[in-house]
């Protein structure tokens, strides 16, 4: 068996359900909206996964590019500067993310 075989075995249900998210993100054929939310779902898995999440943004969905992940500094940053500048949080990336701003808890 070889080591590339042997690895796609060894991925968890989450990595692989991360990866499929990711994929999806990545289709052209899919509205803005469903990729931004595949990538969004992408991120919230690699966080329960890894302990960070991954920075979402329009551009990158829009692009295919990598996903970064996001560390716990940066995170509160980017979170000060959405109320800020925006004046309201970022859209969470835990339990609800998929759901409208005025229905998430």
């Amino acid at each position: 068996m070889t080591t590339l075989h042997k690895r796609n075995q060894e991925r968890t249900h989450e990595e692989n359900q991360e990866r499929a998210y990711i994929a999806a993100s990545h289709r052209g054929d899919r509205s803005m909206e469903a990729r931004i939310e595949s990538a969004r779902k992408a991120s919230e898995i690699h966080k329960k996964r890894t302990g960070k999440a991954l920075r979402i943004t329009p551009e990158d969905v829009r692009n295919e590019e990598m996903y970064q992940e996001v560390d716990n500094e940066e995170h509160e940053r980017l979170e000060q500067f959405h109320r800020d500048v925006i004046g309201e949080p970022p859209r969470p990336q835990g339990r609800g993310a998929h759901l409208p701003y005025d229905q998430q808890k």
